[in-house]
C-alpha cells in the first residue's frame, strides 16, 4: 500500500480520530478513498500537504484537532485547495464542515465560481440566497434547493453519484491554510441563509444571473484525461447503466474507484512492457530469474491488484444503488 506521506511525519502529530455517531447505516459509508487514489489528487493541495494513510474503517464524520476529512468530489470535478473567495464564503456562512455539502452543492458553487470569473458578475452570498434555499438531507447533509415554483438556476448538477458518501480522505489541519479554522464538528443545528437581504444592486445582479444562456448556467467541467473519460464511460456500461447513465459519467464521473482502475488496466494492456512476463511463461522458464524477468515481477503483482480492486469497485457499485435512490428522492424534493 502506498503511503500519503512520512511514518514519521504521521505519528509525529496525531490525534485519535473519533466518530460524532452521526451516520447511522455505517457498514455502508466507510472509507474506500485509497491511498492510490490520493495520489491522483494530491496536485490539488499544496505541496507540503500531509495526509493520513487510509483507514478502510474511517467514517466522514470521525473528528479530530489534527485531521480535517475532505470529500472526493470537489477535486474530480475542477477545485484546487484552498477553495476560492465566493465556494469558501458559503461554507464560513453556513458553518457546514466540507464533508457534509453533497455533490450537487459543489457543483452550484463551481458554476458560479465560473461566472463570476468568466462573465464579470458580482455573485454573492445574498444573491445565492435569493436563487436557493439550503435544505439537510438525512444525517446532517445538506443541499440547495431551488425556489417554490422556480426553474433551477443552474442545470445539469443533479446527477446521481455513486459512492460519493465513501469518497473521502483526511489532511493534517496545520499543513493546509486555514486548516486550523475549518470546522471539528458537523453542523447539527438548524441552517438557514434566507435572511440575507437583496439590496437594488444585488437584486440587479440576480437578474443578469437569470438572463445568461442556459448552456452558461449549467455544470461544465473540462476533464483533461481524455483516457479516464473513456474509461468511465465503459465501467459504467459494464455495471448496467444505460447509454444515457455512461454518457454523463464520460462528462463527470472521473473520480469513481471503478474507472480508476479500468483505466489503469488499460494503461498496461496498452504499454509494451504489459507483455514482457509472458515471454518466459510460454516454455522459456529458465530465463525467469533474469533481470528482465524480475523486473516483470512488480507488474504481475500491480495486475493482481488492480483484479482485486476492481471486484471490490463492483461490491462498492452494488452497495451504491442505495445511494442513488437517495439522490433521486434529493432530486424530487
Amino acid at each position: 500500500m502506498l503511503l500519503r506521506n512520512s511514518p514519521h511525519k504521521d505519528h509525529k502529530k496525531s490525534s485519535p480520530l473519533k466518530s460524532q455517531g452521526i451516520i447511522k447505516d455505517s457498514p455502508t459509508e466507510r472509507c474506500c478513498y485509497t491511498d492510490a487514489l490520493i495520489d491522483r489528487i494530491r496536485h490539488c493541495f499544496p505541496a507540503d500537504t500531509v495526509f493520513k494513510s487510509f483507514s478502510p474503517i474511517a467514517l466522514s464524520d470521525f473528528i479530530s484537532d489534527t485531521w480535517v476529512a475532505f470529500p472526493a468530489t470537489p477535486f474530480s470535478i475542477g477545485y484546487s485547495y484552498p477553495f476560492p473567495a465566493f465556494t469558501q464564503s458559503f461554507f464560513s456562512l453556513t458553518g457546514i464542515s466540507y464533508i457534509q455539502a453533497m455533490p450537487m452543492i459543489w457543483r452550484v458553487l463551481y458554476t458560479f465560481k465560473r461566472i463570476i470569473e468568466q462573465k464579470g458578475i458580482d455573485l454573492g452570498m445574498a444573491e445565492l440566497a435569493e436563487l436557493y434555499d439550503l435544505t439537510s438531507f438525512g444525517s446532517y447533509r445538506y443541499l440547495l434547493k431551488r425556489k417554490a415554483g422556480e426553474d433551477h438556476p443552474v442545470f445539469k448538477v443533479t446527477k446521481n453519484d455513486t459512492n460519493w458518501k465513501r469518497r473521502f480522505f483526511f489532511v493534517r489541519r496545520d499543513t493546509i491554510p486555514y486548516g486550523k479554522d475549518l470546522p471539528k464538528e458537523w453542523a447539527t443545528h438548524a441552517i438557514s441563509i434566507a435572511h440575507l437581504k437583496l439590496t437594488p444592486a444585488a437584486r440587479e445582479r440576480v437578474l443578469a444571473f437569470k438572463k445568461l444562456d442556459p448552456e452558461v448556467r449549467s455544470f461544465q467541467v473540462i476533464v483533461q484525461d481524455s483516457q479516464e473519460v473513456s474509461s468511465a464511460s465503459a465501467t459504467m456500461s459494464s455495471a448496467g447503466k444505460s447509454a444515457k447513465s455512461a454518457k454523463s459519467a464520460s462528462k463527470f464521473g472521473i473520480d469513481d474507484l471503478a474507472n480508476v482502475k479500468s483505466s489503469r488496466r488499460k494503461t498496461s494492456a496498452a504499454s509494451p512492457s504489459a507483455s514482457a512476463p509472458k515471454a518466459p511463461i510460454r516454455g522459456k522458464g529458465k530465463k525467469r530469474k533474469t533481470s528482465e524477468d524480475l523486473h516483470g515481477f512488480p507488474l504481475l503483482r500491480q495486475q493482481f491488484l488492480d483484479y482485486v480492486n476492481e471486484k471490490l469497485a463492483e461490491i462498492e457499485t452494488y452497495l451504491g444503488h442505495v445511494e442513488d435512490q437517495e439522490s433521486q428522492i434529493a432530486d424530487l424534493q
